[in-house]
């Protein structure tokens, strides 16, 4: 009897995923060239900020096709503002090179940017950005947006005490942790140093231009809520800070370039209204979309099989041959495989997709799907979904 049972329990679930399958394959819009991102047009009237995420960190195919979408937002919909999860300060001098030419941007990716940002899909984009800017008086923004980044913060920080002959960082920029004997112990002492700075900060000099003095202060700002997530208690509080400052620098990019419209590079767990694993964790997507609403949209992706670029080891050591685990019966990525539809955009109001959603962030990991399964319009707004993909690709 109870053989039966799960016999005629695995039989309904069949024909809902079958059933499902065929309202995705109605609603969906099949992506063979750049021509076919013309729904968004539609979608995205009113968009101020578009959010595309990624499946994995390291997906050759969602680098890519993230490319082709902002070359089409740029192109055919006015938008400016490229922006990345990583700092500002490496963003600031890709900026410079797509603007000027001057600068290695291969070099700044492997300086200054995380690991899962050095490949050649990226350096792809900024060339493209660059070649755009040389043609057209308007011109191309790459900016970051993330607040972990905290070594880069501080040599900028210097950056500018030499220049315009301030002390105003320096108990920050000097700090060195010596006498300390646990990381732990001297990121606490750093965090009340950062805190003490803020505290004291005084007016602009009158000697530093204000473009200066702003990215300075915002940076002294990030260096303290990068504190605040790795002195964090709780794991989750310590996320929850991180995406609260990632939204608030994606408003402060907002402010610098008044009436632009902006696209957002990041993970599929930042830039959506919730997180597949964890409900509690308020990512930079919810905080977007409280603030911005309808003038937010979020655009997730998912594949079925294939590998994916990584950290495998605590050195940092990358590996592009990750397997990524297949996509079973219960998870949304199977039901998206049964269309039959290699690639496609999904507009989620219209039609719904349950199931076990797979994320894999900076690390490889054989544990790529939750417990419980959820509603991808629960996430995003759009769906783009690509049946095989492949790791992305070194520098």
């Amino acid at each position: 009897m109870k053989r039966m049972y799960l016999s005629l329990m695995a039989m309904l679930c069949l024909l809902c995923s079958v059933t499902m399958a065929q309202s995705i394959r109605r609603a969906a819009f099949p992506l063979n060239g750049t021509g076919d991102f013309k729904p968004l047009k539609k979608a995205l009237a009113g968009t101020q900020i578009v959010g595309m995420g990624e499946a994995t960190h390291g997906t050759h195919e969602c680098f890519t096709m993230k490319h082709q979408v902002f070359k089409f937002l740029a192109e055919e919909m006015g938008y400016t503002v490229f922006a990345i999860e990583d700092g500002i300060y490496g963003a600031n001098l890709i900026n410079t090179y797509i603007l000027t030419g001057q600068g290695d941007p291969r070099q700044i990716l492997k300086d200054e940017f995380h690991a899962v940002w050095q490949v050649t899909e990226l350096i792809d984009l900024i060339e493209w950005m660059k070649d755009y800017n040389a043609q057209h008086t308007r011109k191309l923004t790459f900016a970051g947006f993330d607040t972990q980044q905290m070594d880069s913060y501080v040599r900028a920080l210097r950056t500018f005490e030499a220049q315009y002959k301030t002390h105003i960082f320096t108990p920050i920029t000097d700090y060195d942790g010596e006498g300390i004997d646990s990381i732990n112990d001297a990121m606490h002492a750093a965090e009340q140093i950062v805190d003490s700075v803020l505290q004291t900060l005084p007016p602009k000099p009158a000697i530093v231009p204000d473009t200066a003095w702003e990215q300075a202060t915002w940076m002294i700002n990030n260096i303290a809520a990068a504190m605040d997530q790795f002195n964090a208690k709780e794991f989750l509080l310590g996320l929850n800070t991180r995406d609260s400052m990632m939204a608030l620098n994606v408003t402060h990019l907002t402010k610098l370039h008044p009436g632009e419209k902006m696209m957002l590079w990041a993970h599929n767990g930042h830039i959506g209204r919730q997180h597949i694993f964890a409900s509690e964790f308020n990512t930079m997507g919810a905080n977007l979309k409280r603030h911005y609403g309808r003038a937010y949209t979020s655009i997730g992706f998912a594949t079925s099989t294939g590998t994916y670029r990584a950290v495998v080891d605590k050195a940092g050591n990358m590996r592009t041959d990750n397997a990524l685990v297949p996509a079973g019966p219960g998870t949304a990525e199977y039901i998206l495989h049964q269309t039959g539809i290699p690639v496609f955009l999904l507009p989620l109001k219209k039609v719904s997709v349950e199931g076990k959603f797979r994320t894999v962030g900076v690390y490889a990991s054989e544990y790529q799907f939750p417990e419980k399964p959820g509603k991808l319009g629960d996430l995003f707004d759009w769906l783009i979904y690509i049946d095989k993909t492949t790791a992305a690709i070194s520098l």
